[in-house]
């Protein structure tokens, strides 16, 4: 079972990760006119980096744990935006004991 602790250090990480991967395409973009070919690998590596972080941890992790995969899953699926999904999934992992236990 993974601990609050290392889930806010794994959120945070990969939030760190994924923003370097962008400000790194960005500024790649400025100093290369021509991408081409490395456009669709820059767009797609946040993505990858966020799910490889994630996905051994809910693995192993309890139910909460999935709910919060699915939750921030979601929402970088419809906004893509890593800070809310990030947040959404700070929130789940540390109060979602609570709000389950109020609807169960």
């Amino acid at each position: 079972m993974v601990d609050q602790s290392m889930a806010i250090m794994t959120i945070i990480v990969m939030a760190l990760v994924v923003y370097l991967t962008r400000a790194g395409g960005y500024l790649l973009g400025l100093q290369v006119r021509h991408i081409g070919t490395l456009r669709p690998v820059l767009e797609i590596l946040p993505g990858c980096a966020f799910m490889a972080i994630l996905a051994p941890a809910v693995r192993q992790g309890s139910l909460l744990d999935l709910v919060a995969l699915v939750c921030v899953t979601g929402i970088m699926w419809t906004t893509d935006n890593v800070a809310v999904a990030s947040a959404l999934g700070l929130v789940v992992l540390l109060f979602g004991e609570e709000i389950l236990g109020l609807i169960t």
